[in-house]
């Protein structure tokens, strides 16, 4: 029972940003890679200020950063890209590779301590099934939830959730309604970041961070928004946890070095019976 909370926590982190890949695919069509680069970078930044600022507004600070980088790369490099006719989509996923390298890099030479992690306040433990669970920990899974929530409760609700929901569904027709779909893009590609940041966040919280985590959390973002289907938030979420179980378990009963093996197993399995993954549907 301990193995799969762990891995229910795991999936959590792991979810947050699989739904920032998912967000910014579902509405712009771009598979961003650099997301979880950009959000390692915000970590650092908190991991920086925190010591003057305090908790709370050093949180704040690397959030913005993670959204402004976001938005900025979307608004002067990718949507001038997407003004060109006949791009192809790989082209973005080069883009961002790219963009992801940078970042990496700069964030190896703005922080050269190797090895961070963010200790939030003690706010006790919890019994689950028996087992003593740090509550920080359950946190990031109510965190995952809520935000999942929130997503769904901004596209009903508000009119900028509206906009990015028929820009998702007919780029033509949201052009035509007057839908300012690059600032669109541009505030969707930022709350993806943010997303990225959170995730790595509590990935500081429970585990030590280093530079080369963006690039874990990167490919391991991909083979589960590719399990979920990409583009589909709640699909992510489910393949997380599935996700976060298996590894959780594989560690325990097989070895590190089985967490893999079954991973891509399971990319291949669904790849084969559902190309498009779980929730997956086309574009």
């Amino acid at each position: 029972m301990g193995g799969i909370i762990t891995g229910v926590i795991i999936g959590g982190v792991l979810s947050l940003p699989v739904m920032g890949v998912a967000l910014v695919y579902g509405v712009s069509g771009i598979l961003n890679y650099a997301i979880a680069t950009i959000g390692t970078f915000g970590v650092f930044v908190t991991w920086m200020l925190r010591p003057s600022l305090g908790t709370v507004p050093s949180i704040m600070a690397g959030l913005l950063s993670s959204f402004a980088l976001g938005f900025g790369l979307q608004r002067f490099i990718l949507n001038p890209v997407i003004r060109k006719k006949g791009i192809d989509l790989t082209l973005f996923f080069i883009i961002t590779f790219g963009i992801a390298t940078v970042v990496s890099g700069l964030t190896k030479i703005l922080f050269p301590r190797p090895t961070i992690s963010i200790e939030l306040p003690k706010v006790g433990t919890l019994l689950m099934a028996g087992a003593a669970v740090d509550v920080s920990k359950v946190i990031g899974v109510i965190i995952a939830v809520a935000v999942l929530f929130g997503i769904w409760i901004v596209e009903l609700t508000t009119k900028t959730g509206k906009a990015w929901v028929a820009t998702s569904q007919n780029l033509k027709m949201a052009k035509l309604v007057g839908i300012n779909v690059e600032l669109v893009f541009s505030l969707v590609s930022g709350i993806g970041h943010a997303l990225g940041f959170v995730g790595a966040l509590f990935w500081a919280v429970l585990y030590n961070l280093t530079v080369n985590t963006g690039w874990d959390l990167c490919f391991l973002g991909y083979i589960i928004a590719i399990v979920g289907g990409i583009g589909n938030v709640w699909g992510g979420m489910i393949s997380a946890l599935i996700m976060g179980i298996v590894i959780s378990l594989a560690g325990y009963w097989l070895g590190g070095m089985w967490q893999s093996v079954l991973l891509y197993g399971i990319l291949l399995v669904i790849l084969i019976i559902a190309p498009r993954g779980i929730l997956g549907k086309e574009r």
